[in-house]
């Protein structure tokens, strides 16, 4: 076996809120974890073979293999064009005959060295080992067992001198390197691991390495096997124990393997807890260069998609230093006239991100970090920075915090976050950092006493700017969602909401509010979300000030004035949720609205003007009269909608005052004739 390095067991001490830490397994604790492995060898015999018979051997093994790279000549100087190629195939069979007869001697040469334990087997597995940088040697080598022979030599669980190691281990490396043929030896075999093994083995793991590397490129079987015998976790202990950390050569194929075997599900599973405590400080030190931090990130974003990883993160502490991983992506040196390191460094900071969003979704994280923990006070400070992605970084982690009414109440009373994120929707944000704080400021909108801070913290015109953020379709849709959110039973935001906008040079003489905005992004879009949603903000007004106006309040009545006559077109994304056939409950809230609006003689005008579109008037006739078809499932729901339809339909024939042309009006009236229930007449929505 070879020598152990004696890299020990450590112990990493928590900077987090928990108080156990993280153990980082030593490499030989983790080798002896795995199965050892077979060889069909027997350990060196005892046949007695004198010097020079030995050294015969090593000379016919010497000359097998320089013979068959000699020619024989035909002692003609024939120069026949149309015999060329077939000279020159029979040529190439015969040369293959004579190396595969000369790769047969070789091998029984072999066993007879190793039978009679001879010193020269190590200059004999030199000589092999040289050639086997040729290409034209390497398929041979496997087919003849000479490359099988020599896995077994580096298999041996028993002692086999260093020298001999090192050869076998060449001629591995060079018998691998394109040929899966010999690859797939490799790995039916499971010598992988025995390979391995010999990292620990100082003056073996500078071969050692480079071999994996070989028998791994472009061959997905053996991406499998290295990973099974935890080779990512392997090799970060050792670039961060052992002199690994000097040669860039062996650095460079060791990161790759660590990345090769982080894409495989097996080699994430089976890897120890501190795999990503590795990842993270190798990622973080100032001598590790871009390319080799953007293999540690896409490495690590693999090891944190799963809960278990995720959990560890949060539980050891080490949150605070998967941010640290984002931050020195903001100083690590790239080339940047290279569009590919650009695309790289911006693809390793969405994937940290991407990391960190999945972390703080886990429900440890909020117990593990408060508010009032520093790191949170850290990404509260992130929110108005300079780089995007700690902005995004910090809305998302953040976000994920305020998943309760209480912590909302807290970010927003005590930290005046909603503030500083305000502060961002008025400024030149890029697309991708307003989204993110518009989806925390939805979640921070949820807690009912948060509204109104909202509101008088001027959400509404930072997100009125937005409706018209064509470039990017989210943002539209969450700023409309937000104005939704925050009217919700608030008149003081409806009040907001129907304030007339700030005077400018180009300003209409017609006084339009912040809601004509809205509006206009309804008449402009395309996507059903974004219209469907300014519907039930609409929806949102009615079920809020209706009920006020009719019982005399006078805030409400003249909100509802404002609402029918400062914009005509009000009632048409009520409509668009009637015709949208996504979501069944939303299509009733529109007939609902629909019935409330209708209660008014300025409400009739706005419901008979969306009223006035055939796609709408066969849904209304379809809803009245179902047939036998409609699901039992649905017809709950049809029945409330058909309610709700009568109560509309009864409404508008009373107190519409010639808006509905009178071709619709008799299709209604029509509709009232043949199937109104007599339990809702002189009802009122």
């Amino acid at each position: 076996m070879p020598p152990q390095s004696g890299i020990s067991t450590t112990q990493v001490a928590r900077d987090g809120p928990a108080s156990s830490s993280l153990e980082l397994p030593s490499v030989e604790k983790v080798l002896s974890e795995l199965p050892e492995g077979s060889t069909s060898l027997s350990p060196r015999g005892a046949e007695t073979l004198d010097s020079e018979d030995q050294s015969k051997m090593l000379r016919a093994l010497k000359n097998a293999i320089e013979n068959s790279e000699a020619t024989t000549g035909t002692g003609n100087n024939f120069d026949l064009k149309e015999l060329h190629a077939s000279l020159e195939q029979a040529d190439a069979d015969a040369r293959g005959r004579r190396r595969k007869e000369s790769l047969d001697s070789a091998k029984a040469i072999l066993d007879q060295l190793w039978n009679c334990n001879s010193d020269l087997l190590s200059q004999a597995a030199e000589i092999l080992a040289n050639n086997s940088r040729d290409p034209s040697w390497r398929t041979l080598f496997g087919q003849s067992g000479i490359l099988k022979f020599f896995l077994d030599v580096i298999s041996a669980n028993f002692e086999v001198e260093v020298g001999l190691l090192l050869h076998s281990l060449r001629l591995v490396g060079n018998s691998c390197a394109d040929t899966n043929e010999n690859r797939q030896i490799v790995v039916d075999g499971n010598h992988i691991l025995a390979i391995m093994r010999h990292f620990l083995n100082p003056a073996l793991i500078q071969v050692a390495i480079p071999v994996i590397y070989n028998i791994c490129m472009d061959f997905e079987p053996a991406h499998a096997q290295i990973a099974e015998n935890r080779a990512a976790y392997i090799l970060l202990r050792l670039i961060k124990d052992t002199p690994i950390q000097g040669n860039d050569a062996l650095l460079s194929f060791s990161y790759d393997l660590v990345e090769l075997a982080s894409e495989q599900a097996q080699g994430i599973e089976n890897s120890p807890d501190g795999t990503i405590l590795l990842l993270m400080e190798h990622a973080v030190d100032e001598q590790t260069s871009f390319e080799q931090y953007a293999t540690l990130v896409n490495s690590l974003s693999a090891y944190l998609e799963k809960e278990r990883f995720q959990n560890a993160c949060v539980s050891n502490g080490l949150v605070e230093r998967l941010l640290s991983t984002l931050q020195r992506s903001f100083s690590i040196q790239i080339d940047s006239s290279s569009k590919e390191d650009v695309q790289a460094l911006a693809q390793a900071r969405l994937k940290i991100n991407q990391a960190l969003g999945e972390v703080s979704a886990s429900p440890l994280f909020a117990e593990s970090y408060p508010l009032d923990s520093p790191l949170s006070q850290t990404l509260k400070t992130w929110i108005v920075a300079s780089e995007d992605q700690l902005q995004i970084c910090a809305c998302i982690m953040l976000g994920n915090l305020a998943r309760s009414d209480e912590v909302c109440q807290a970010m927003v009373k005590d930290l005046k976050i909603h503030e500083e994120l305000i502060s961002v929707l008025n400024s030149d944000a890029r697309g991708a950092v307003l989204h993110s704080a518009l989806g925390f400021l939805k979640n921070l909108a949820i807690a009912g006493d948060n509204r109104l801070s909202l509101g008088e913290a001027g959400i509404i015109p930072a997100v009125s700017r937005l409706w018209a953020f064509e470039s990017v379709p989210q943002v539209q849709f969450s700023a409309a969602s937000i104005a939704r959110q925050v009217i919700i039973s608030s008149m003081d935001n409806i009040s907001r909401l129907l304030e007339p906008l700030p005077e400018g040079p180009d300003s209409p003489a017609q006084p339009r509010t912040y809601l004509s905005l809205l509006l206009t992004l309804f008449e402009k879009s395309d996507s059903s979300p974004i219209k469907t949603e300014i519907g039930r903000s609409v929806a949102s007004i009615c079920r809020t000030v209706s009920p006020k106006a009719r019982d005399g309040d006078e805030k409400a009545t003249s909100l509802l004035e404002k609402l029918y006559t400062l914009d005509e077109s009000v009632a048409r994304p009520l409509g668009a949720m009637v015709t949208q056939t996504q979501w069944p409950v939303v299509r009733s809230e529109g007939w609902f609205a629909l019935a409330l609006m209708a209660t008014t003689t300025s409400g009739c005008t706005a419901v008979a003007n969306c009223l006035q579109n055939e796609e709408l008037i066969e849904i209304l006739k379809k809803t009245v009269a179902p047939t036998d078809e409609t699901e039992e499932t649905d017809k709950t729901q049809v029945a409330k909608d058909r309610d709700n339809i009568f109560v509309l339909v009864q409404e508008l024939l009373k107190n519409e005052a010639g808006g509905l042309p009178r071709e619709y009006r008799g299709i209604l009236e029509d509709l009232m004739t043949e199937h109104a229930p007599r339990h809702l007449e002189g009802k009122t929505a």
